[in-house]
């Protein structure tokens, strides 16, 4: 098993300020429509890939009882401070092992785009089912290859943060699927001032048949695939694709 991946650990303590347009709240009750695909009741909430706790935060409000998982302890220390009385565990998707069932599992803002072979896709996939109860749902979503290929390729913009911190992107498409974003970030220390800090990642987009394909393949009999935060089907040109499996 390879290394664990963390996005953005670096620059943890930006990250809320760089996605300030992202409806926690809006993503939260879409999830909470999907989980009624289980005809059951769902309380007990994993959510894979947490990162600040944003979404932990409303999931609660909504009235589910959530246990969240990441693989930065940077970004843990914030949704811990965030929510002081909430579980946090620092683990990898691919091999966690917290030795508990959940009625769902839950993984959004592309966190499983980060995985960049099918093979640790399908160990995710595999892993998330065992930590679900007979019955229990899976809520994911992940960007798709036309995402890597028009978002994420050969894009250069810069976003201004309100305390005064400058940041830099670069997209690059790099082939079979992936792309690797590079980001800097310019802290303010003083008058004319900055402190750098690089951080690079990369994502992979799946298409719908592979996705539904390891789904299946990792046990989960019903899967549903929707565009984006819809319930409408997945088009060629979809960027995120969001798919709940039993």
């Amino acid at each position: 098993m390879g290394p664990s991946f963390k996005p953005f650990s670096s620059i943890a303590e930006v990250y809320d300020m760089l996605f300030p347009e992202v409806d926690y709240r809006e993503w939260a009750l879409y999830v909470s429509r999907l989980l009624k695909f289980t005809r059951k009741p769902v309380r007990r909430i994993l959510e894979v890939g947490c990162g600040t706790g944003n979404l932990t935060g409303e999931l609660i409000r909504l009235g589910y009882e959530v246990v969240g998982v990441d693989a930065s302890e940077g970004m843990l220390e914030i949704a811990r401070k965030k929510l002081p009385g909430v579980r946090f565990v620092r683990a990898d998707v691919r091999d966690m092992d917290l030795g508990e069932k959940y009625d769902a599992v839950v993984s959004t803002f592309d966190s499983l785009n980060n995985l960049l072979t099918e093979g640790d896709l399908l160990s995710a996939f595999k892993n998330i089912r065992k930590h679900l109860r007979p019955h229990g749902i899976f809520v994911g979503d992940l960007n798709t290859p036309y995402a890597m290929t028009t978002q994420w390729n050969d894009v250069i913009f810069k976003k201004d943060l309100p305390d005064g911190t400058l940041t830099l992107w670069e997209g690059e498409y790099l082939g079979d699927g992936i792309s690797k974003l590079t980001l800097t970030v310019f802290r303010p220390v003083g008058e004319n001032l900055y402190r750098m800090v690089k951080e690079e990642f990369k994502e992979k987009g799946y298409s719908q048949a592979t996705v539904v394909r390891l789904l299946r393949s990792a046990g989960f009999l019903n899967v549903w695939s929707f565009d984006g935060l819809t319930f409408s089907k997945p088009t060629k040109r979809s960027l995120r694709i969001t798919y709940a499996a039993i």
